[in-house]
């Protein structure tokens, strides 16, 4: 359907916009997918949505790519080379970096996903 669906209280929602890059995170396995944003946030739930009444904000997204074979771990390694790290301890708890929606630099965008092209990133 390329369309992602968020929650009233999702961080970020007002600041989503086209162009920006999403990528996708998976518990236990890593970023496994990414697409850009092709719409802003509308207050319009969508039908394909398990359940519209929680996420009842949809935005379009187009080029998606998933990766659910070859995921990107964020292993200690990884988070050493994030913007989002500067200064942090790699190996102390980091359960707040994927958590909820989040703005990353384009840098951090690039190394935790498979794209390409150049985009403002979203990270979820």
């Amino acid at each position: 359907e390329k369309v992602y669906a968020i929650g009233e209280r999702t961080p970020g929602r007002t600041r989503i916009k086209p162009g920006d890059g999403i990528c996708f995170y998976s518990t236990t396995k890593g970023v496994v997918a990414h697409a850009i944003v092709a719409t802003r946030p509308e207050k319009k739930p969508h039908p394909k949505v398990r359940d519209p009444q929680a996420y009842p904000w949809t935005l379009g997204v187009q080029n998606p790519m998933l990766y659910l074979e070859n995921p990107i771990a964020i292993d200690a390694a990884k988070r050493s080379q994030l913007d989002a790290f500067k200064d942090k301890d790699p190996d102390k708890s980091w359960a707040w970096f994927v958590q909820a929606t989040r703005q990353i630099s384009e840098h951090d965008f690039r190394l935790l996903t498979y794209a390409a092209i150049p985009v403002m990133a979203q990270k979820q």
